[in-house]
């Protein structure tokens, strides 16, 4: 009886390892668009190719978000992360890069910066905390 249990545990674990397995489909062909036959967008080319980087920004009692400036690199990512345990902070991107975020206690928001240019954010109600990020 455990010899079949045993084979049978083979046959399946085969099973599932032969289907986890990828097939190289070959190439995709893309129309001028750069839409392929599924409809899939080919990657833009404009962005970096090599590894990218996550960036932490805080927001702190006080009013202080450290560091006040960020230079990055297009691809980057930024995580602000709230230091405040009690209430919520409101991050507004002045550049309307995507809608006010309210940032709850240790649960950080990202944001990918994917074109080149200087970014302005701020939190709702408290005027001296600001970010300024450039992206290179």
């Amino acid at each position: 009886m455990n010899t079949k249990i045993l084979v049978l545990f083979l046959v399946l674990a085969s099973l599932f390892i032969s289907g986890c397995a990828e097939e190289d489909a070959g190439p995709v062909e893309t129309d001028e668009a750069g839409v392929s036959e599924s409809g899939a967008e080919e990657q833009d080319e404009s962005l970096p190719v090599g590894p990218t980087e996550e960036h932490i920004v805080r927001l702190e009692y006080y009013g202080v978000m450290t560091p006040p400036e960020r230079e990055i690199n297009r691809g980057d990512t930024i995580a602000w992360w709230s230091d405040k345990r009690q209430g919520n902070y409101v991050l507004v991107s002045e550049d309307g890069l995507f809608p006010n975020e309210e940032l709850s206690y240790r649960v950080p928001f990202k944001y990918t910066f994917n074109e080149p240019g200087t970014y302005l954010f701020t939190v709702e109600d408290v005027q001296e905390m600001n970010l300024t990020v450039t992206v290179n």
